[in-house]
This record gives structure tokens, C-alpha cells and sequence, in this order.
């Protein structure tokens, strides 16, 4: 867009707003909203406002309907600056703001020639709104309560709107050298002031934008951004800051920001997305790990700690085991290094073969491993077999004598036992040869014995 457009397309845009005709439905300051019902109300308009409709929630998450009676734009200026206030949460600021404003009633009746009592109550009733806020500063829910229901009270929100509509106007009047040049009435500042800034219901325009900013907003170090969704080529929305000169800055570096929405002849209050998730990261991949952030503290879980030592054996964790979680203190970051050759997480058995050094295989260890027929093995080795048994096959009788001893007993159920050399879990495996048209045979390594086996 060219610059000529541009400003062609900014007054057409404030003509607009000037001519705008009130919508009185809803609160004058609503809830918090997912901007995604702004794209549902779009959804049927045109596919330039679709299309920003569209990302829009990508980067605003949600947004404060304002009612359209005319004084939109500034009531939501007005309630941001309010509301920036809270969350920053600081009650020192708030006093000292409330100090401010009221030591420019001075230079509303002396430079912008509003006699006292015109502007005395209304200006008031915004240092009331602060002082209430100051009180329950501690407690942000109930700030906030107090400021949706001074802004929702008819009387109440339109003081406080006048207020800073004369606060504006004074600074105009007081400022004339510098905003004379914008001012497109022909009756000049002082008509200017009269029928656009001081007067009820009229909406707020670029130059009233400017004014409100800088005595209202710039002194205290906050942004106001506004997002104009528009038939501006693009597929999101133009955005421009007041001050100007914080356009071109960070926004880490700006301050606070009040963000309004700017659609034909209306504003609404924008909300960013919260992108401040809390992320657990690891330094590397390999066992040595490093929690750089915790989401909680741990002894919020002290009274679970409490109810686990009632369980027998629970108080002191079994060799082998890793301390519980519920004994690791609530410092964070938390550290944790596994003992050498450990998995990830101790496993909460012992047992003397795995924790033996590992062997040297390509397999893991969970695969069984067949061996081909061999000799009995010395007792450390067979000890170190990657095979789990169970306690009988640690016994000396089995372990410590050179050739396998058989038990006695032979039933349907034992050829699917670890005693059966058939068995993969046997110690001396010996697998059975099947031979066609024979049911029993005699495996090679057991010829000499009287008892048969039944094939597999």
C-alpha cells in the first residue's frame, strides 16, 4: 500500500468511526473470550477478513468485548490501563499514579480551562477506582473484581471515561504547537476539543489516540498497541504503536503493552497467548541427567510421605533401589546421577545375577540366548548366565556337580519345565531332534539312561 493510500484509508477509517452508530448490548466491559468466536462471527464475510480471522487466535488468544455506544475506544484504554496496573501487582505504583492524576486537576482547570466543578466528581471517581485496587492489590481476583464492576456501573465508567476524555483535551490545548497540524476541524483546537474530545459518545480518533497515550499511558511506561483488522492486503493484521516511537523496539524492551483490536468503527481489548509453559529439559541423552526446571515443590506431597512409612519395609529403600521421590527436598533445579551401569530407573528388586557385571553381547538382555550342548560350567560363571532362574537352579547339587541330575519324576507337564534339558532355561539345553515316524527317541547326550521321553 502506498503512503497516499495509506492516509487516504486512516481517514476514511475515522470518518467512519465519527459516524458510528452505538450497538447498546452486553456489559460495557465484558469477560475474557477465545478470540476463535471472532472467526466464527467472520466466517461468512470477506475472504480478507477471514483469512486474518483465521490467525488471529494464533497470536491473541483471547479478547474483552467492549459495547459499542460511541465510547469504546476509549473505555478500553481506559480499563487496560487499569488493568496493567493490577498485574503488575505493585501498590506503590498505584499510589503514586493516583498522586499524579490528581495533581493534574491543576492543569485540567488552568490549561484546559475546565472550571473545577465540572470535572471534580468525575475525576473522583477514578481516584476511588484506585484506592480500591491498592487495598486488595494482594489479591489480583478480587482487583479485578472490584475494577469489572466500577467499569460494568454505568455512571461510575462514564466519569471516569470523562475524566480522561478532559485530560486529553487539556493536554491538546496545552501541547497546540505540536498537534495543531493534525487537528482537521475547521473551528481549530478549541472546537476540535469541544465537538470530537470533550463530547459524549463520540469515538475516539488517531490524534485523540496520541493525546490520551501520552498523558495517561507514557508517563507510567506503558504501550498501547492496536490491531487493525482491515481490507489492508496481508493475511494477518496490521499492528502500530503508541508511542511512535516504540515501533520499532523489542517488545521486551517496551514495557507493558495494552493490546486493543480495531475493527470498523469499534475497539475491543486483545489478550496475547500465553506461551510461558513450563518445559523439563535434559541436558544430553545419556544417563546423566538434569532437571532444569520443576513444575512443583515436592513437599506439597508431605503428607503422602507420612501415610508410606506406615507401610512395612517402606522407610528405608532396599539395596539396589533408588531413593523415593518423596524424600527429595524441594530444591530445584533437582539433580539426579544413576550408579554406574543402572537403568534410567532402579529397579525396586534385587537380584545377585543382574546385578552382576554385564556381559559383552550384541544381544539385549532380555533375549534368551541358546548355547549349543557344553560342559558344566564353574559356579561364578554359570552365576553370570544372562538367563534368570529360579532358586532351585542355584542350589550346589545343580550347580557345583559336572553333569546334570535329573529329577525323578516324569510328567505331561514337565516337558514345558526349565528341568527338562529340552528346556531353553536348562542349563545344559539340549535340543530334541524330531525323526519321522518315530514317537519316542533317545537324545545323544542321555543314551545310558533307562527312561524315555516323549517328542516334543
Amino acid at each position: 500500500m502506498e503512503p497516499g493510500d495509506q492516509q487516504d484509508d486512516l481517514v476514511a477509517q475515522e470518518a467512519a468511526a465519527r459516524d458510528y452508530q452505538p450497538q447498546l448490548e452486553g456489559p460495557l466491559v465484558g469477560k475474557k473470550t477465545p478470540s476463535t468466536a471472532i472467526t466464527e462471527e467472520y466466517a461468512k464475510a470477506d475472504p480478507i477478513y477471514v483469512q486474518k480471522t483465521m490467525v488471529l487466535p494464533q497470536t491473541y488468544s483471547h479478547y474483552r468485548p467492549v459495547r459499542g455506544d460511541g465510547s469504546c475506544g476509549w473505555r478500553a484504554i481506559g480499563f487496560g490501563y487499569f488493568e496493567t496496573l493490577i498485574k503488575r501487582g505493585n501498590r506503590a505504583q498505584i499510589e503514586a499514579e493516583r498522586l499524579r492524576l490528581e495533581s493534574l486537576n491543576e492543569f485540567i482547570e488552568n490549561v484546559g480551562h475546565i472550571e473545577p466543578y465540572v470535572f471534580q466528581d468525575m475525576a473522583e471517581e477514578t481516584f476511588i477506582l484506585l484506592d480500591r485496587i491498592s487495598d486488595v492489590i494482594d489479591n489480583q481476583e478480587s482487583a479485578m473484581a472490584e475494577l469489572a464492576t466500577a467499569f460494568n456501573t454505568t455512571a461510575v465508567s462514564d466519569s471516569i471515561i470523562y475524566h480522561f476524555r478532559l485530560l486529553a483535551s487539556s493536554w491538546l490545548k496545552g501541547h497546540t504547537d505540536d498537534y495543531g497540524a493534525f487537528i482537521t476541524s475547521d473551528s481549530g483546537c478549541e472546537g476540535y476539543c469541544r465537538d470530537t474530545i470533550e463530547r459524549p459518545n463520540i469515538e475516539i480518533d488517531h490524534l485523540g489516540i496520541t493525546l490520551l497515550v501520552n498523558v495517561l499511558l507514557k508517563p507510567v511506561g506503558f504501550v498501547l498497541e492496536i490491531a487493525y483488522l482491515d481490507r489492508s492486503p496481508g493475511s494477518e493484521v496490521n499492528t502500530f504503536r503508541f508511542p511512535e516511537e516504540a515501533n520499532n523496539q523489542h517488545p521486551s524492551d517496551v514495557g507493558p503493552i495494552i493490546h486493543l483490536l480495531y475493527r470498523p468503527d469499534h475497539y475491543d481489548l486483545l489478550y496475547l497467548a500465553d506461551m510461558d509453559l513450563q518445559v523439563h529439559r535434559v541436558d544430553s541423552l545419556s544417563h546423566n541427567f538434569r532437571i532444569t526446571e520443576a513444575p512443583m515443590a515436592f513437599h506439597s506431597f508431605s503428607a503422602v510421605g507420612d501415610l508410606a512409612l506406615m507401610i512395612p519395609n517402606f522407610g528405608s529403600p532396599p539395596p539396589g533401589l533408588a531413593p523415593s521421590i518423596l524424600d527429595v527436598a524441594a530444591a530445584s533445579p533437582l539433580s539426579y546421577t544413576p550408579s554406574p551401569g543402572s537403568s534410567w530407573v532402579s529397579s525396586p528388586f534385587t537380584d545377585p545375577i543382574q546385578q552382576a557385571p554385564p556381559q559383552t553381547s550384541t544381544l539385549p538382555a532380555t533375549v534368551p540366548v541358546v548355547t549349543q550342548p557344553q560342559a558344566a560350567q564353574p559356579r561364578q560363571q554359570q552365576q553370570l548366565h544372562p538367563l534368570r532362574f529360579s532358586e532351585y537352579c542355584q542350589l550346589p547339587k545343580y550347580v557345583e556337580n559336572d553333569t546334570w541330575q535329573e529329577p525323578t519324576f516324569q510328567t505331561s507337564s514337565f516337558k514345558n519345565s526349565h528341568f527338562n534339558v529340552a528346556h531353553y532355561n536348562n542349563p545344559n539345553f539340549q535340543p530334541e531332534e524330531y525323526k519321522p515316524g518315530q514317537e519316542e527317541y533317545e537324545p545323544p547326550s542321555l543314551r545310558n539312561s533307562i527312561r524315555k521321553r516323549s517328542s516334543v
